[in-house]
């Protein structure tokens, strides 16, 4: 069966000496899963827009680090402009040119997505060709209807089936990181690391990241994590 680890898998709080050493361990086995098809490069991915223009995916976001979500029905939508989540990450990373966020629908009916008035506005939203370039991914996904991704700036795929908009402060590092072409679970190891028994930065080089990154002085550190490996 497949695991399913949520953010409310616990909240995943970091507490306590053994306690801690236990939800590292399980941290570590979900985001173990973001470096899975590191090899796969999506620049020739062909995205169709709202007037069934086709562009590859490079044209539209080259020399971007890309966070998306896929979503193939109308009961099922990525997080949007409601979702308090997403839009305070987007706000958090508003001040990195380099980052833009997205989402691509995997369903079949390419007219009904056209018509939906509900899904997300914007130039950000596409239409996800089925077709030889993209055949390994949809190969990849299975069941999976729902899940966020990370592409570097060169196109590689460096976090599948990431972190989500809710997996406070491991969401930020990871995608943060993917900036400099680290992949999702090198990223997130270093996070979980970094962070001892009293629930504080270990280094200097975190504590500045966080004080910069969120506007505000580290204090003790919880962040949750899910997914859908």
């Amino acid at each position: 069966m497949k695991k399913l680890f949520y953010a409310s898998l616990i909240l995943l709080s970091l507490s306590q000496s053994s306690c801690t050493m236990v939800i590292k361990g399980l941290v570590k086995t979900v985001v173990k899963g973001y470096n899975n098809h590191t090899e796969m490069n999506v620049s020739s991915f062909q995205l169709a827009d709202q007037e069934g223009k086709k562009h590859s995916f490079t044209s539209l976001y080259a020399g971007k680090t890309v966070y998306f979500y896929v979503w193939a029905s109308k009961s099922n939508r990525p997080p949007g402009e409601k979702n308090e989540d997403y839009t305070a990450l987007k706000k958090r990373f508003s001040k990195y040119p380099d980052v833009v966020f997205a989402d691509f629908f995997i369903g079949t009916d390419q007219a009904a997505w056209a018509a939906d008035d509900q899904k997300n506005a914007g130039q950000n939203s596409y239409f996800l060709v089925q077709d030889e370039a993209s055949k390994k991914f949809f190969a990849a996904l299975k069941e999976s209807t729902m899940v966020p991704f990370i592409i570097g700036k060169d196109g590689k795929m460096l976090s599948f089936k990431g972190p989500k908009v809710q997996d406070h402060t491991l969401v930020d590092y990871v995608l943060y990181e993917a900036r400099n072409g680290v992949d999702g679970t090198a990223a997130a190891k270093t996070l979980i690391r970094g962070v001892n028994s009293d629930e504080r930065f270990k280094t200097q080089l975190l504590k500045d990241w966080y004080q910069e990154h969120f506007n505000k002085n580290p204090d003790k550190v919880n962040f949750s994590v899910s997914s859908t490996q």
